[in-house]
Parts: structure tokens; C-alpha cells; sequence
């Protein structure tokens, strides 16, 4: 794997990671302190996608926005 492949799935790789011990931790545990862990790593996506959203990306130079195409 090329350093480019390995700086673009880094990030959703891990967040994969964290949601499939979110789902275990609230599939298996029997305690509240696994209940705890697993609300918080199944909120972490979330919380990601919030962020994107309220920061927004910019578009890339010569690319075309969406809001752009439609005129």
C-alpha cells in the first residue's frame, strides 16, 4: 500500500474500527461501563459528520459545486 492509499483510508478505517467496537461493546457488555463505551464510540461518526457539515469544505479549484451545476 502507497503512502496516498494509506493518508486516504486512515481516517475511515478507523473510524470503522470504532463503531464495530460500539456495536460489540453494546451487543456483549453487561454493564453500564460498556453501555458507556459504546454510546460514545457510536457517537464518534457522528460527531465527525456534524463537524464536516458545519465547517463545510470548500470546492477544489476547476471543480464544479453542486449548487454551481444546477445553473
Amino acid at each position: 500500500m502507497n503512502s496516498a492509499t494509506a493518508q486516504i483510508w486512515l481516517w475511515p478505517a478507523a473510524i470503522a474500527l470504532l463503531t464495530v467496537f460500539g456495536l460489540l461493546s453494546a451487543l456483549l457488555g453487561q454493564s453500564a461501563v460498556w453501555w458507556v463505551l459504546s454510546w460514545t464510540t457510536l457517537a464518534v461518526p457522528l460527531a465527525v459528520i456534524v463537524w464536516f457539515v458545519v465547517k463545510g469544505q470548500p470546492a477544489r479549484p476547476g471543480k464544479i459545486r453542486v449548487d454551481q451545476a444546477a445553473r
